[in-house]
């Protein structure tokens, strides 16, 4: 099985205990759409060095025009830990790594969360990418696969890798003037689970009420920190 990532491995930092961003599946931009629909080729280099963050040297421009990176951005930086996207950052940087849950792309899943993510190709995709970076910290950008990762198919495997889980899911809402979204936490042996509303797709999801969850959040993301001896 091959490696299903957005971005470059860098040895003692992404590769083994960093941090995951994982998603449903590979977003297709309406922009990028028009794009191949009008014929026009859009640049990529498979070989160029990347950061989540950052990956303009494999993509061009449009890289930096994408709405679920952007927002995913944009909160780390309301957290109190800002992404550089100037050439290949730092250390902090370089120890994210990004994929998603399903080997497949589009715009938008069509049918059932949970259908999708249990179906067996996806599951072994999932996992597959778990037992090869072991990732200390896990960002599920989408609030249905904290859900799915209880499921025995997937638990088990799962567990495999990071351990027993040592606290059942923990979802919160925190009052606000703006929509409330669920925020999952869930700690194991070797991991800590942060899920979120899907960053592009989340009707109503304010930059305020993602904030609210700093003090939760930035915690973990210091933790992270701290065992790589990243300083800031």
């Amino acid at each position: 099985m091959e490696l299903n990532i957005g971005n470059s491995v860098f040895p003692g930092l992404n590769d083994k205990n960093g941090l995951m961003i994982c998603g449903y599946e590979w977003g297709f931009s309406e922009a990028d759409r028009r794009l191949v629909e009008s014929g026009e080729e859009m640049f990529y280099d498979k070989d160029a060095v990347t950061t989540f963050p950052n990956k303009s040297p494999a993509h061009g421009e449009r890289a930096f025009t994408w709405k679920y990176d952007n927002r995913i951005i944009k909160w780390f930086s309301l957290w109190g830990h800002p992404l550089s996207r100037d050439g290949l950052g730092g250390d902090f940087e370089k120890s994210i790594i990004q994929t998603n849950w399903c080997n497949s792309e589009g715009h938008k899943i069509n049918e059932n969360y949970f259908q999708k993510l249990t179906e067996f190709d996806q599951i072994e995709n999932f996992i597959f990418h778990i037992k090869q970076f072991e990732p200390h910290l896990i960002f599920f950008m989408g609030s249905e696969m904290i859900n799915v990762l209880q499921h025995p198919l997937v638990s088990e495997g799962f567990s495999g890798v990071m351990g027993m889980p040592e606290s059942k899911p923990s979802i919160m809402q925190k009052p606000s003037l703006h929509r409330r979204f669920k925020i999952g936490f869930q700690e194991y042996e070797k991991c800590n689970v942060i899920s979120m509303p899907h960053p592009s797709s989340s009707r109503g999801l304010s930059d305020d009420y993602i904030s609210l969850f700093s003090d939760e959040i930035s915690s973990l993301i210091l933790d992270l920190k701290r065992r790589k001896g990243i300083n800031g």
